[in-house]
């Protein structure tokens, strides 16, 4: 009897839609396994924010049955030696590259990691790294990944890398955005937990850049005025601030941080 019974295969990468490369990867996909469900997590990653595909993966991955396999193709250069691995955790398991993507999505607690392969020149391999995660995939229907034969390692081996963390004074908040919604709205790094935490029961206002300010939560953003700005604790528990019929974003001026850029927005809360 097989292991398990893995049918869903998750795709996460930066290919984004303009040639087939989406479609490549699920041909190869589906060559190893013709009975598996392929679901698309995104395709727009951003290769240079690696915290933007580690939000998705974050919110996305508990919703799919355990033994689904989660392929994450985001920033395979962003370090000079790529290497493929291969994470178990929750019962899920994880193939992406070692630029420290995992441990920014999943935290470095009960999880498990094995190197897969390791490339010199990842440029030049692509379509390994597409064949070698099909091949994988496959291999999970049937056996257990420690079963597979690949080397195991510690989390201080891999990149560990964070989301980053929002600073914190006696009456300032300083945030930065994960990312940004399909609608514009801006995702920021504080939970809802941090957030009361560090409010303890005072009055707010998030500064707009100039666009004036917020000072209230709206959890049914039908009560929130009309043109004006709101936020709310999205489904993922994080701050999200957006603006009705419009693009907040683009609107009011803020974009994702990445750890690769010098200049980026910082979103401030101002507690009274």
């Amino acid at each position: 009897m097989p292991f398990n019974t893995m049918r869903f295969i998750s795709l996460l990468t930066d290919f984004g839609h303009q040639d087939a490369s989406i479609a490549i990867m699920k041909s190869k996909l589906l060559l190893h396994n013709p009975d598996a469900q392929l679901l698309d997590l995104s395709h727009n990653a951003s290769s240079n924010a690696l915290q933007d595909a580690a939000y998705v993966l974050q919110s996305a991955y508990r919703q799919f049955p355990q033994g689904t396999c989660h392929i994450i193709l985001v920033g395979i250069y962003y370090t000079v030696q790529a290497s493929l691995i291969l994470g178990e955790k929750d019962g899920h398991y994880f193939l992406a590259p070692n630029n420290g993507i995992l441990p920014m999505a999943l935290g470095t607690d009960n999880i498990e990691l094995w190197q897969c392969y390791a490339w010199e020149d990842a440029s030049s391999n692509f379509n390994q790294w597409q064949d070698k995660c099909a091949q994988i995939a496959h291999q999970l229907e049937q056996q257990k990944p420690r079963d597979l034969g690949f080397p195991s390692f510690k989390l201080d081996r891999l990149l560990q890398m964070r989301f980053p963390r929002p600073i914190l004074s006696d009456n300032t908040i300083d945030c930065k955005v994960l990312f940004i919604t399909h609608h514009g709205n801006i995702v920021l790094n504080i939970t809802q937990e941090e957030f009361e935490q560090y409010r303890a029961g005072r009055s707010f206002r998030i500064d707009l850049k100039g666009n004036g300010y917020i000072n209230q939560i709206h959890q049914n953003i039908a009560k929130a005025k009309s043109n004006n700005a709101f936020c709310r604790f999205n489904k993922n528990g994080y701050l999200e601030i957006g603006q009705h019929n419009e693009n907040a974003a683009k609107m009011l001026g803020f974009f994702p941080y990445s750890g690769q850029q010098i200049f980026y927005s910082n979103v401030k809360i101002i507690f009274e």
